[in-house]
């Protein structure tokens, strides 16, 4: 009879032992991204690496942590000028406040950086435009509320000691040390050998269900 439980009691104990090193259904967790429906990625660092802090899950269904999304606009080209529209939709709780330029890096097909100058400002590539270049001013998005800036570029090609240069993904933070989210442009940003893009400031939508290469009038 004792020698039946001490079997019974190691019988339970390496049972226990068993079921306590099996991850449960949804806890196990690697680094990655989440990828949302309009094809926007972000970063997530696992709450299990050594000395990261737990990282917020998103609020709603494709709203990241920090309660902003951004995605493709419309474009447009026009005799070797190109120009396309990113927006940033509030989908969080409360307001978001950006202010200035939002800071923005060329990646390859497999998000590696590519060396392609940032310019704040489209001027130097468009010429004046009103529209697209106006200064920078706060704006503060209230739920659901969206800002939007445009990259503009030239698809011209005169270097010939240069390969031709083809943007795939554009990282975007709404501001320098923000979080950073992937876009991808339909058919990427075609460079040319020009090896820069230039940016505009926020400006606020009036009318997110309007279409548009970049900020309202």
């Amino acid at each position: 009879m004792i020698v039946n439980r001490l079997h019974l009691s190691a019988a339970v104990t390496a049972l226990a032992v068993l079921l306590a090193g099996c991850a449960r259904p949804g806890e196990e967790r690697s680094t990655g991204t989440v990828e949302a429906a309009d094809g926007v990625s972000n970063s997530v660092v696992p709450s299990s690496a050594p000395g990261a802090a737990a990282s917020p899950q998103p609020t709603a269904a494709g709203c990241p942590p920090e309660g902003v999304r951004a995605a493709v606009g419309t474009g447009d080209a026009a005799a070797g000028l190109r120009v396309l529209g990113i927006t940033l939709t509030n989908c969080g709780k409360g307001t978001y406040t950006i202010d200035g330029y939002p800071v923005v890096r060329s990646l390859d097909e497999d998000r590696t950086a590519l060396d392609v100058k940032v310019l704040k400002g489209v001027g130097e590539i468009t010429g004046p435009n009103p529209d697209w270049d106006a200064p920078p001013k706060p704006v503060t998005l209230k739920p659901g509320q969206q800002a939007a800036f445009v990259v503009a570029w030239r698809n011209t090609y005169d270097d010939l000691s240069q390969g031709p240069v083809t943007v795939r993904h554009l990282e975007v933070a709404p501001l320098a040390g923000r979080p950073v989210q992937v876009i991808d442009p339909d058919g990427g940003l075609d460079l040319g050998s020009t090896g820069r893009i230039g940016v505009s400031a926020w400006q606020l939508v009036a009318d997110p269900t309007a279409s548009h290469a970049g900020p309202p009038v």
